[in-house]
C-alpha cells in the first residue's frame, strides 16, 4: 500500500502552515544530532530522513522534537507489552489483522490530512485484544515515520459491531489501557486534527464520560460523533478518497486491510532489527536526564491530562 504524496495544491496548503526552509532544516537536524550525541542512554542510528519527519511532526520545534525522541526510545524499553515481539508474522498480529480492519488511506484530504480507519471485522469478544491492537497501531505509525512527514491526522472509529463488552476492555481504569494511551499518544510525533466516531451506539455518551475527566478539553473538542455510517463523512472529507463501502474509490475495507497486513510483513526485518536498536540504555542515563515515560508510569493511576494532542 503506497501512501500517495501531496498534490501541488495540498503541498501549498501544508507549506502555508509550516513554510519550508531547507537550510534551517539542515541546521535543526544537526542540532538534534548534537543533542543525541550528548545523551549516552539514547541510540544514535536514526537516519536524517526519519529525524526530519519527527521534526516536521513537532511543528519544527527542536525542543519538542527532543522531548518526543526521548519518549519514543524510552517507551520501547518501558512498555514491552507493545514494543517487544513485534514480528508481523506472530500469531497475535496475524489474528488481529483477521479481527480488526485497521489501515491508512492512500490519498490525503484536500487540506493535507492523513486519514486512518479502525473498525471491527469480527465481533467475537474473546478475539478482541487491546494489546495486539496497540502493538499493530504502533507498527503502522513506525512505517509512516519512515515514509512521510505528516502535517495532521484524521482518525475514524467505525463502532459498528462494538458491544458493551468491547468497551469494557477499553475503560481507562485498566492499567493496560492507560499504558496504551501513553504509548500511542506520547511517544509519536503525530498531530491530530479530528476524530470521527461512526455508528455510535446509544450508550456512547456514557463510555466517553469515563474518558473526559482524563483528557484535555482541546482533545475532546476534536471529537465528532455520528450514529450513521460512512456517508456522514462526505460533508467533511472528499468521498473519493474513502473506502468503496462509504461511496469512495480507495478500495474495499478488506482490500485496504490486507494491503497494510502485507506492508507490515514486508518490513519484518526492519521491525526485528529496530526492536534491538531503538531502546534506551538505562544504566548509561545521566542523573540529570530523567525518563518522562517512567514518571508517567509511576503515576499510572493518576491523570492523563498531559497527553500530546496538538
Amino acid at each position: 500500500m503506497t501512501l500517495l504524496p501531496p498534490t501541488v495544491e495540498q503541498q501549498r496548503r501544508i507549506d502555508d502552515v509550516l513554510p519550508p526552509d531547507p537550510e534551517m532544516r539542515k541546521r535543526d537536524i544537526a542540532a538534534i544530532r548534537e543533542w543525541l550525541a550528548k545523551q549516552p542512554h539514547l541510540p544514535k542510528h536514526m537516519d536524517d530522513k526519519r529525524l526530519e519527519h519527527f521534526l516536521f511532526g513537532c511543528k519544527n520545534s527542536i525542543e519538542r522534537c527532543k522531548l518526543i525522541l526521548e519518549t519514543y526510545f524510552s517507551a520501547r524499553t518501558a512498555l514491552p507489552e507493545f514494543f517487544a515481539n513485534r514480528d508481523p508474522l506472530a500469531r497475535d498480529i496475524q489474528d488481529n489483522c483477521d479481527v480488526i480492519e485497521y489501515f491508512v488511506l492512500p490519498k490525503l484530504t484536500e487540506e493535507g490530512h492523513r486519514v486512518t480507519i479502525l473498525r471491527l471485522k469480527e465481533t467475537a469478544l474473546e478475539r478482541f485484544s487491546l494489546t495486539a491492537i496497540t502493538r499493530r497501531i504502533l507498527m503502522v505509525l513506525d512505517i509512516r515515520l519512515q515514509e512521510e512527514a505528516s502535517l495532521t491526522n484524521v482518525m475514524i472509529f467505525d463502532l459498528k459491531g462494538f458491544t458493551a463488552g468491547h468497551f469494557a476492555k477499553c475503560v481507562p481504569t485498566q492499567t493496560i489501557v492507560k499504558k496504551a494511551m501513553l504509548a500511542t499518544q506520547n511517544s509519536m510525533p503525530f498531530r491530530l486534527h479530528r476524530i470521527y466516531y461512526l455508528n455510535a451506539p446509544t450508550f456512547i455518551g456514557s463510555v466517553l464520560n469515563i474518558f473526559y475527566p482524563l483528557l484535555k478539553e482541546k482533545l475532546i473538542e476534536k471529537f465528532r460523533i455520528h450514529t450513521g455510517d460512512g456517508e456522514e463523512l462526505h460533508p467533511y472529507i472528499d468521498k473519493d478518497i474513502l473506502p468503496n463501502e462509504w461511496g469512495g474509490k480507495a478500495g474495499t475495507f478488506s482490500e485496504l486491510n490486507e494491503a497494510w497486513r502485507l506492508k507490515i510483513e514486508k518490513h519484518r526485518d526492519w521491525f526485528l532489527r529496530e526492536e534491538k536498536l531503538s531502546r534506551t540504555n538505562e544504566s548509561a542515563r545521566l542523573p540529570t536526564s530523567k525518563s518522562l515515560i517512567a514518571k508517567e508510569l509511576d503515576g499510572v493511576q493518576g491523570s492523563f491530562r498531559k497527553l500530546n494532542i496538538d
